[in-house]
Parts: C-alpha cells; structure tokens; sequence
C-alpha cells in the first residue's frame, strides 16, 4: 500500500510539473521578429500602378503584408506627374495623418514605413492630380493587412492551441489523481481462508 500511494504521489507531482511548465511556456512565447518586405511600384496616372514599367494595371496588384512589418517601397513614377502613395484606411481618397503616406515623388522615391495594427484590406491610392479636372481614379490598388505573424504550427500564435491542450492535460492529471485516490482508499480484499 505504501509503494502504490508513494508511485501515485510521485505521478501527480509530475504530472502537475509538466502542466505547469506548459502554462509557462504558453505565456513566454515570443512573437516572430517582424519581416522586411520590399515592394516596387511604377506608378501612371493614366494607366495605374504595377510591379515594373510595363505591367502597370488599374487597380494595380494586391499586396499583402503583417502587422509589424518593415516596408520599404520603391516607387517611382512612369509619368511625368507627381505622386504621393498612401494606405486608404477611411475610404475617403485623401491622406490623412494616421494613413502611411510616401513624401511626393515626380521620378522615384525609397520611403520605409511599419505597418501599424489595422488589419484588413484597403485601398492603396495616389493623392496627387496633375492639374485642375484630373482625376486619379486609375491609381488604385488592394493592400491586406494581416495580423502579426507567431511562432504556430498554423503560421499564427500557438497560445490557444497551447491553453487547450493544457486544459486537457489538466482534466487528465485529475481523472488519474481521482482514479488512485479513490483506489487508495479501497480496502483491499480479505486474504482467501484455505
């Protein structure tokens, strides 16, 4: 009986030793370091945007980037107009202050921004006209904004996957705890008379 209850107190001390260092585990995970994204644009008022000088398309390409990343675009101008690339949030086809906007470019620009936590998809713009009644209605694009990358088997953060499975540790570690306990408290049979 003493071996039984020293084995079974042994397992649970074990068993709540690895839950806990689960727990732990789940809460320091770090978050994979942000990626460097370079993007190239060339940009027209009248034909739109595109990844070289002759795949300029209305709207222009998707782009698609994390929350966190460091961005660097390359943008240059396929026209002879100025040019000012911008993350539409508001939808109202203007810059605003809290919307990544590149300094005005008329040949190129090399401009860095980090995406800030917005995600969805949006419209990225040009804000520049080239004179009175030109309008820049060709100068779009989509651009999806993801939430931030983790370290998960899902290309996300495991900590669900990593509470759940703690959880289901838990209810185990008590399932057995209750399974020897009750066990240990069962007298055990009357030795057979001969």
């Amino acid at each position: 009986m003493g071996s039984l209850m020293s084995y079974a107190h042994k397992t649970l001390v074990f068993l709540v030793s690895l839950v806990c260092g689960l727990a732990a585990v789940s809460f320091a995970a770090p978050h994979v370091a942000a990626a460097d994204v370079n993007i190239s644009l060339f940009g027209s008022r009248a034909e739109g945007w595109g990844f070289t000088n002759t795949s300029i398309t209305s709207p222009g390409p998707a782009l698609t980037v994390h929350v966190g990343d460091n961005v660097t675009l390359n943008l240059t101008a396929n026209d002879t107009f100025a040019h000012r690339w911008f993350i539409d949030y508001n939808g109202n086809n203007v810059s605003s202050g809290t919307e990544p906007t590149s300094p005005i470019f008329g040949t190129a620009v090399l401009w860095n921004f980090t995406v800030s936590n917005v995600t969805g998809t949006y419209r990225y713009r040009s804000d520049r006209t080239a004179g009175a009644g030109d309008d820049l209605s060709t100068m779009w694009g989509n651009i999806t904004i993801l939430a931030a990358e983790g370290p998960g088997l899902f290309g996300g953060d495991n900590t669900v996957l990593v509470i759940v499975g703690s959880i289901v540790i838990v209810v185990a570690v008590l399932v057995f705890a209750t399974y020897f306990w009750r066990r240990m408290k069962t007298p055990p049979p009357p030795p057979e008379k001969e």
